[in-house]
């Protein structure tokens, strides 16, 4: 990330606050845009330049230096920044708090209280044995 993309996405930050205003709105989009295209256009050039490094390394016989550019590109077991969110709406980027708080979820979700005043919402009706249940020939096809 260049020093300008950084400083459009600090515009761009600061004029998402204004977005309710009708002139801060397109102010808001125009910087938008020019952020992801800057972004794009920065990408491709680092992508290009790792390209041209693999083409000179294997010019030069230097295939290890070569191999390990095309891992680095290609490796899918990197580790990625993953942001999710509290419960508050804050960003959690550590790995830690990103744990705990996909434990909590998860915790939560199997241990919800039945708010329905039905109580026979939990009942498990057993499965009989004997009910065949023919598979369709249209659904085989």
């Amino acid at each position: 990330m260049a020093d300008e993309i950084l400083a459009l996405c600090d515009k761009c930050q600061s004029l998402k606050k204004r977005k309710e205003e009708s002139e801060g709105l397109n102010q808001y989009r125009k910087t938008n845009v020019k952020v992801k295209r800057s972004i794009k256009e920065a990408t491709e050039k680092w992508i290009e330049d790792q390209c041209e490094d693999i083409e000179n390394s294997l010019k030069h016989n230097n295939s290890k230096k070569a191999y390990r550019i095309v891992k680095e590109l290609t490796d899918t077991k990197q580790a990625r920044t993953t942001t999710i969110e509290s419960k508050e709406g804050k960003c959690l980027t550590e790995e830690k708090e990103i744990l705990e708080r996909w434990t909590e979820y998860c915790s939560e979700l199997y241990t919800h209280l039945v708010t329905n005043k039905d109580p026979n919402v939990l009942k498990v009706h057993p499965s009989s044995n004997n009910a065949r249940h023919s598979i369709l020939r249209a659904e085989i096809i």
